[in-house]
């Protein structure tokens, strides 16, 4: 008898961006020899201007070897090493007057086998990123006071999801199934 099922695998994109994310990481720590868990999304992609993916990518690139630097065990002979060292190189914002980071040309070259899949990764799901970045920047401005409300959708039966009140009313969040607001 033969099978009815499609061999068709779907492909989640969050665990997709995820994984690329992952595999950067780990190339990094192994290199360094560092041991440390993946930073979040809002850390990786601090000052990264998504719809530049090239830019962005480098950003996340440089987000993770601050990281990184700041996981390297003291045993270790990266542990006293300047962050040019690391590809690092410091420039002074003429507008803000602040430092920031960002990668040296030599290191640009050295990491391109990473920048390259992230630069992918981040142009193929730019709206992935700008939702989940929106959803922490609010959960991060809830107070401790912020009830957790349950919103449902038009769907038959309704489709119900448990959020924290002041995101509901901040941002409108569509069913993917009825394309309705839910509504709370």
């Amino acid at each position: 008898m033969a099978d009815n099922y499609s061999s068709e695998q779907v492909l989640d994109p969050v665990e997709m961006l995820v994984e690329c994310l992952e595999r950067a990481w780990e190339k990094i720590c192994h290199d360094y020899d560092a041991s440390s868990s993946m930073p979040d999304l809002k850390s990786l992609f601090d000052q990264a201007n998504i719809s530049d993916p090239d830019q962005a990518a480098e950003m996340v690139l440089v987000n993770m070897l601050l990281e990184v630097m700041e996981c390297i065990c003291r045993f270790s002979p990266w542990y006293t090493r300047p962050p040019r060292a690391f590809g690092l190189s410091s420039v002074r914002d003429c507008t803000s007057n602040r430092t920031r980071w960002m990668l040296a040309p030599e290191a640009a070259q050295r990491w391109s086998e990473i920048i390259q899949p992230l630069c992918a990764a981040i142009e193929k799901y730019c709206g992935l990123i700008q939702a989940v970045l929106l959803v922490d920047n609010l959960m991060a401005k809830t107070t401790p006071d912020d009830q957790i409300v349950t919103a449902c959708c038009s769907c038959l039966p309704p489709r119900a999801i448990q959020l924290r009140q002041s995101i509901i009313q901040k941002a409108e969040i569509i069913c993917d199934h009825c394309r309705q607001p839910y509504l709370w």
